[in-house]
């Protein structure tokens, strides 16, 4: 009986982890396009990373998610899309240098140094919008931190990565998925490993000051 008990308890967990996903990937898409698509991506996303960063923290549920998501992604609006904004530049600048460097100079210490900082400029993505969600700085602050956590916080950034190509391939071989929640599936992981690595930075900090 305790065992039926347990597999009840956890299916019912599942399928209301699911259904929160489902909600949150309907929210994200009806602001993403009540916003223009561009200007709705980067808080629309904020917002699901903010709900997953409550629910890391053991923060009850809103009673009323639509009213909740409404609330955070208008206060998101504005800084996460500057934010989302120089971020993207940013990867179009060194896509672009990308391409003029493999077809017109064709110098492969130049090439690999660009594609080293494309890189790189990826892996701060995973950061940036947590560290916003996390602290109140200058635009130019957040991307320090979102750096530093990079830097510092290597076996975190290799699971975010791992927990992407594993919910890729879940995806793939579970296409009912997409239709549930994509978005907050591709944003769990990172989400999860982001949080850990602002925890552990935080740390860190409180160590160095005692």
């Amino acid at each position: 009986m305790k065992q039926t008990n347990g597999i009840y308890h956890v299916s019912y967990q599942v399928g209301d982890w699911l259904l929160h996903c489902l909600k949150l990937q309907l929210l994200w898409f009806y602001w993403v396009f009540r916003y223009g698509i561009f200007l709705g991506i980067f808080p629309a996303t904020a917002t699901i990373i903010q709900a997953f960063f409550d629910s890391f923290q053991k923060k009850e549920r809103p009673a009323s998610l639509k009213t909740w998501f409404k609330t955070i992604v208008k206060k998101n609006f504005r800084r996460a899309n500057q934010l989302g904004a120089m971020q993207a530049g940013l990867l179009l600048f060194l896509w672009l240098e990308l391409r003029i460097s493999s077809t017109f100079i064709q110098n492969s210490l130049i090439h690999f140094f660009l594609l080293l900082l494309f890189i790189s400029a990826l892996l701060i993505s995973l950061y940036l919008l947590p560290v916003y969600l996390r602290y109140d700085l200058t635009l130019l602050h957040y991307f320090k931190q979102a750096i530093l956590l990079m830097v510092i916080s290597v076996p975190q950034t290799i699971a975010m990565i791992l927990g992407i190509l594993l919910t890729t391939i879940i995806l793939t071989f579970l296409p009912i998925l997409l239709v549930i929640g994509f978005v907050p599936f591709f944003l769990f992981p990172s989400s999860w490993f982001s949080f850990q690595a602002i925890q552990r930075s935080e740390s860190l900090m409180k160590e160095g000051r005692s």
